[in-house]
C-alpha cells in the first residue's frame, strides 16, 4: 500500500505538470484511501503539500517576472483570510462531511476540466472591479480550508477572467496564491487537530515527490493534447468523486446505499448537464448568430456577404454586393476569408449557409452570422436583387 501511496504523490506532481492545476485534488483521496490517514488530518496534511508544491512551482515564474503581484494582493489576502476562516468551520464538521463537501467539489472541478476551453496564451480579458475579484479570492479560500484543496481549477480562470490576465501571468500567480493559501489553512488546522499527530515526514516526502512528478509532467506537456488530457483527467475525478461520496454518504443518510444508486444519482445529472447543456447552448448560439432579412437589409451594403449557392443559382439572382463562394469550392478558400470583420452568410435557405457557418467556426471564425430563410425569404419581402455576375459596389476582395 505504501508503494502506491508513493505512486499516487509522483501522479499528484506529474498532472500539476501537465495540466497546471487540479492535480492537488488527487492529494486527499490518496493521503485517506492509500496512506490510510484520518479525513481531517488527511485535509490538513494536503495543505501543506500542496503549498510546498506550489511555492516551488511559482519560483521559475517569479524569476521570469510571469506574476502579477497586484492580483496576488487583490485576490490572495482574502484567499488567505477564507482559507483560515473555512479551517475554523471545520471544527464543526464531521470529517465524514468533510471529504462528501470534497466529493461535490471533485465533481464540479471534473465538470469544469471538461467545460473548459483552452483561453489563448496572450490573451487578456476585460478587467472587472477588484471588489469582485477578492470575493472570489475569499469564496475559494473558504473551499481550500474545508476540503483541502488548492483550487487552481477555479483561481486561473477567475484570474483570467476577472483580473483580465493573460494566462502565463495567470499561472503563475495562481501558484504563489495556492500556496499562501494552503499554508494559511494549514497553520489553522495545527491548532485545531492540536490533539492528533502531523506526519512531517510523509508531508516532506509527498512534497519531494510531487515536485519530481510536477517536472516530469512539465516535460510531456507540450507533447501531449490538453484537451484530451483534460477530459481524460475529468473522467478520473468523476470515479475517484463517486466512490467517496459512496464511502461517506451514510454519514448523512445513516446507511450506506449501493454503489450503483450513488453511480446512477451522479452520472445522470452530470449527463444532463454536459450534453444537455451543450445542446441548448448550441440552440441559444445559433440563435444568437443568425440575422433576419429585415436587419440584413440594413447591413447589405457594409457588410461581407458571402453567397454560398451554386454559380449558376448565384447568376440568376443575387444581392447586391454579396461574394459567390460555392459551397463546393468553400474549403480550398477559407484560408482567404479574413477573421477580423463580421461575415454574413447566405443561400437558397440556410442550411447550406450553416454548414459553410460551421467550418468557419471549426477555423477559428467567431464573428459570422447566418441569414435566415436565405434568399427564399429575401425575395419574399420584395427585397432588390442582381441578375448575372453583377456584385454591386466591391468592398474588398474575399477570393
Amino acid at each position: 500500500m505504501m508503494a502506491l501511496s508513493l505512486i499516487g504523490a509522483v501522479l499528484i506532481g506529474i498532472s500539476l505538470g501537465l495540466l497546471g492545476s487540479g492535480g492537488s485534488i488527487l492529494t486527499v483521496p490518496v493521503l485517506v484511501y492509500l496512506v490510510g490517514e484520518s479525513q481531517k488530518l488527511a485535509i490538513a496534511e494536503s495543505l501543506a503539500i500542496v503549498g510546498g508544491i506550489s511555492l516551488v512551482g511559482a519560483i521559475p515564474y517569479a524569476l521570469k517576472k510571469q506574476i502579477h503581484w497586484r492580483s496576488v494582493l487583490f485576490f490572495g489576502i482574502p484567499g488567505v483570510v477564507g482559507t483560515y476562516l473555512g479551517a475554523y468551520i471545520s471544527k464543526w464538521l464531521s470529517g465524514g462531511m468533510q471529504l462528501l463537501l470534497f466529493a461535490v467539489i471533485m465533481l464540479l472541478a471534473a465538470y469544469t476540466m471538461w467545460r473548459a476551453k483552452e483561453p489563448k496564451a496572450d490573451q487578456s480579458q476585460h478587467q472587472h472591479p477588484f471588489w469582485q475579484i477578492a470575493l472570489e479570492g475569499l469564496v475559494v479560500g473558504i473551499v481550500t480550508g474545508l476540503v483541502g484543496v488548492g483550487g487552481g481549477f477555479l483561481i486561473i480562470p477567475a484570474l483570467v477572467l476577472l483580473g483580465g490576465l493573460p494566462m502565463r501571468l495567470a499561472v503563475g500567480s495562481s501558484l504563489l496564491i495556492i500556496a499562501l493559501k494552503s499554508f494559511s489553512g494549514f497553520a489553522k488546522y495545527l491548532d485545531v487537530l492540536k490533539h492528533e499527530t502531523v506526519h512531517w515526514n510523509l508531508i516532506l516526502l509527498f512534497i519531494g515527490l510531487g515536485i519530481v512528478g510536477s517536472f516530469l509532467g512539465s516535460a510531456v506537456s507540450e507533447k501531449l493534447p490538453q484537451k484530451t488530457l483534460r477530459k481524460l483527467f475529468a473522467g478520473v475525478l468523476v470515479l475517484m468523486g463517486i466512490y467517496i461520496l459512496w464511502k461517506n454518504l451514510a454519514t448523512v443518510l445513516g446507511y450506506q446505499p449501493s454503489l450503483l444508486a450513488v453511480t446512477l444519482a451522479v452520472m445522470l445529472p452530470l449527463a444532463l448537464l454536459l450534453w444537455g447543456g451543450q445542446l441548448l447552448g448550441g440552440l441559444l448560439k445559433g440563435a444568437k448568430q443568425s440575422v433576419n432579412i429585415q436587419d440584413l437589409s440594413q447591413l447589405a451594403a457594409t457588410h461581407e456577404l458571402i453567397d454560398v449557392r451554386e454559380k449558376d443559382e448565384f447568376r440568376q439572382g443575387h444581392i447586391s454586393g454579396a461574394k459567390n463562394m460555392p459551397l463546393s469550392e468553400f474549403a480550398k478558400h477559407l484560408s482567404k476569408i479574413p477573421k477580423d470583420q463580421p461575415l454574413y452568410l447566405i443561400c437558397r435557405s440556410g442550411n447550406r449557409s450553416a454548414q459553410a457557418i460551421a467550418m468557419l467556426k471549426r477555423a477559428g471564425y467567431e464573428q459570422v452570422y447566418n441569414v435566415s430563410g436565405g434568399m427564399m425569404a429575401w425575395q419574399s419581402a420584395n427585397l432588390p436583387v442582381i441578375t448575372g455576375n453583377q456584385s454591386g459596389p466591391k468592398r474588398s476582395a474575399l477570393v
